[in-house]
């Protein structure tokens, strides 16, 4: 009966994420690492060593690129394939997190919440879901939300055994989400924070011998990458010193964290959108100073006062974003791709707190529901930004710019050609 339920959780997930993005089906490639994956899938035709290749363009995601070029196989130029494969895997990861939380937690409101909130992109907004190249930020979620769940039942539930079917999987997870993105020190991170809120249900030291296996995988990992593909990670464009390095990080961090609550932005998304979003756009400055203000102050509080479910989404929420607050500063853009994996912290946080404030007064047949009007309205903005962004990555794909990189790959690829706004393949003889 139990999985029959998590079954029918997972198929209303999967509708709901269909449901949610289907707009964005006909928006073919838009952005330029689009073509990208697709000039490394027709390398990979005659030399499957392409999908280890690690200069730029080209990032260190072995597994993306594969998972890539079987798509590419199936499907060669169609986008909407493409566009359906992250939208159905985006509901995979929605039930991930459901499971996570519940594994967690054992409260299936919280839990089915959560799930819910992130089918529903809050706090990172879509675009991953909506980018064929997003397949990178979906695939690396995917794994390390296997891996934390791996581990954390093999914690709670199996002692911490090093020779158990749980930690087999935490291992095996943890090595495939290495060949995706460099995300590795980030999921040692929350297992050190999960050891440290949750030693008492596992009555083990913070750092015991499972954690140190992980260390050490992870550390002839980046040794292997390093010496064998010339892997280095890109920290920064200009090296601004010591002192701007650490103020730019954590600045960095601050407004990552500002546009999971408010990711209005200076764009024509702004310009072009009604008199509602300018007239709260005219005060975005004094909202984001206001809102940082505010998550600081929460983080502190919710440290202090919390139970160690919140605290330990908390610090889930600020280890997951910490690597991306070190990227082309000090004039970077801050890309929401980025918060996908991050929102996962962001979205249980909101569920917990309203689930828990709704028990408070549950005397009250509908006062009761007056703290689920944070999550509903977070939902409603989220589907704002989506329809917002599906018609400015429309027009993006048939962009001349978009149209350069058509030619490029035909140019580049003598079976390979333009018709109108399409690529398409020649068969071969």
């Amino acid at each position: 009966m139990k999985y029959l339920k998590h079954l029918l959780v997972l198929a209303v997930f999967l509708l709901l994420s269909f449901l949610f993005f289907r707009l964005c089906l006909d928006n073919g490639f838009w952005d330029g690492y689009d073509y990208v994956g697709l000039e490394n899938s027709l390398m990979m035709r005659s030399d499957p060593g392409a999908a280890f290749a690690s200069a730029p363009p080209f990032k260190f995601q072995p597994l993306v690129y594969i998972i890539h070029y079987l798509l590419f196989k199936h499907f060669l130029f169609n986008a909407s394939s493409y566009f359906l494969f992250n939208i159905l895997l985006h509901g995979l990861n929605s039930f991930l997190v459901y499971l996570l939380v519940n594994t967690l937690i054992r409260d299936r409101a919280i839990a089915l919440l959560s799930g819910l909130l992130f089918v529903f992109t809050v706090g990172s907004y879509g675009k991953s879901v909506m980018i064929a190249s997003g397949l990178e930020d979906l695939v690396i979620t995917f794994f390390t939300l296997c891996t934390m769940i791996s581990y954390f039942h093999n914690e709670l539930r199996h002692g911490g055994r090093v020779l158990s079917p749980w930690y087999l999987l935490t291992l095996i997870f943890f090595a495939a989400s290495m060949l995706t993105r460099s995300t590795s020190f980030s999921i040692l991170g929350a297992f050190l924070a999960f050891n440290f809120f949750f030693r008492r249900e596992r009555k083990r030291k913070v750092v015991d011998a499972g954690f140190l296996i992980l260390i050490a995988m992870s550390i002839v990992s980046l040794i292997a990458k390093a010496s064998l593909f010339q892997y280095s990670p890109p920290l920064y464009k200009h090296y601004p010193g010591a002192f701007k390095f650490i103020f730019y990080a954590a600045k960095n961090v601050i407004n990552y964290l500002v546009r999971m609550i408010f990711p209005i932005h200076t764009s024509h998304l702004v310009t072009g959108a009604g008199p509602a979003v300018r007239f709260f756009y005219r005060f975005a400055t004094e909202i984001r100073i206001f809102l940082a203000l505010t998550v600081l102050s929460y983080s502190f509080f919710g440290f202090v006062f919390g139970n160690r479910t919140i605290r330990f989404f908390i610090a889930w929420t600020y280890i997951m974003v910490l690597p991306f607050a070190f990227f082309q500063f000090p004039g970077d853009w801050l890309n929401i791709r980025h918060l996908y994996l991050v929102s996962v912290g962001f979205v249980s946080v909101i569920a917990a707190g309203a689930v828990y404030c709704s028990r408070l007064i549950s005397e009250n047949r509908w006062r009761r529901l007056v703290p689920m009007i944070v999550p509903v309205a977070f939902i409603l903005m989220s589907r704002f930004i989506v329809v917002q962004l599906d018609s400015s990555y429309r027009v993006k794909a048939a962009s001349p710019i978009m149209a350069d990189f058509r030619n490029m790959l035909a140019d580049k690829y003598e079976d390979v050609y333009v018709d109108g706004d399409k690529l398409k393949l020649r068969t071969r003889p």
